[in-house]
C-alpha cells in the first residue's frame, strides 16, 4: 500500500528552469555581497563548499552544517559575518526570482488529492537551499499555505540527492516504510533512478512526448491518474480483492 508522496520541487510543482535560474540567483547574490568586502574568489569558495556538502555525506550533520564549516574554511570568514547577509539577501533580493518561475495549475490538485486521500506529503527538493528560500519558491508555486508533513531543506536534512540515503532519510522523517512511498520527479537521475533503489514507485515527470510515455511517466495530468492508480490499489488491498 502507498502511504506517502513525495514531490520533488522545481521542474514538477514550479516550472522553473534551474540553468537559467541559478545563473541570475549567483549574480544577484555576488552583487548583493560585493558592498562588503568579500573576501576574492567569493563565488568560486560558495560553490566549492556547497559541492563539499553535496559529496561528502555525514548522517550526524546536516546539509548545512558542513556547508557552512566549509565555507567559513574557503572564506577565512565566520558565520557570524555570513550568515546576518544571507539572512538580509533572501527578504530584500531573493523574491526578485519570482518573475523566472511560474505556477502550475496540475500542481495544487495533485497535492491536494493526495492529502485528501489520507497520505502523507513531503516537499522532496534537493537540499541546497535554506528554508527561507524554499519556502518563497513554495509560495511562487502557490502551494504555500499546503500543510506538508515534511519539507527538506539544508537546515534539517543529512543527505542530498542523487544519494539513495537522501530518501531513505525522507521516509524515515515521514514515519513511513520507503516501499510505501510514491516519489514524482522531472530528473531522472537526481528524482526516479535514487528513489526506485531504496523500493518507490515513481512518476517521471516530461513534457511533450506525442503520448508515447509510459504510465509512469508524461506532464501532471498524467501524474494525477497516476496517483488515482495507487490510490485504487490501496482500496483494493483494504477490501481484499
Amino acid at each position: 500500500m502507498i502511504r506517502a508522496i513525495l514531490f520533488d520541487l522545481d521542474g514538477t510543482l514550479l516550472s522553473n528552469e534551474m540553468d537559467r535560474f541559478m545563473s541570475v540567483y549567483f549574480d544577484r547574490l555576488q552583487a548583493f555581497v560585493a558592498p562588503y568586502d568579500p573576501p576574492e574568489g567569493f563565488l568560486a569558495a560558495l560553490l566549492s563548499a556547497v559541492r563539499e556538502a553535496i559529496r561528502q555525506p555525514d548522517p550526524r550533520r546536516t546539509v548545512w552544517e558542513r556547508f557552512m564549516e566549509a565555507f567559513e574554511r574557503e572564506t577565512g570568514r565566520s558565520r557570524d559575518f555570513w550568515v546576518p547577509l544571507f539572512e538580509r539577501f533572501y527578504v530584500e533580493v531573493f523574491p526578485s526570482l519570482r518573475v523566472l518561475t511560474e505556477p502550475r495549475v496540475e500542481a495544487r490538485l495533485l497535492v491536494e488529492r493526495a492529502r485528501a486521500r489520507g497520505l502523507r506529503i513531503a516537499v522532496a527538493t534537493n537540499p541546497v537551499f535554506p528554508e527561507v528560500a524554499i519556502r518563497q519558491r513554495l509560495e511562487w508555486a502557490g502551494l504555500g499555505d499546503i500543510p506538508f508533513d515534511w519539507i527538506t531543506t539544508m537546515e534539517n536534512m543529512c543527505f542530498t540527492k542523487p544519494w539513495p540515503e537522501y530518501y531513505l532519510e525522507v521516509a524515515g522523517h515521514l514515519q513511513v516504510d520507503p516501499r510505501a512511498c510514491g516519489m514524482i520527479g522531472n530528473d531522472r537521475k537526481q528524482d526516479i533512478e535514487p528513489a526506485r533503489q531504496v523500493g518507490m514507485r515513481t512518476f517521471w515527470v516530461r513534457e511533450g512526448g506525442g503520448g508515447w510515455f509510459r504510465r509512469d511517466q508524461g506532464d501532471l495530468g498524467r501524474a494525477l491518474r497516476w496517483l488515482e492508480d495507487l490510490i485504487e490499489g490501496n482500496r483494493i488491498v483494504r477490501r481484499g480483492v
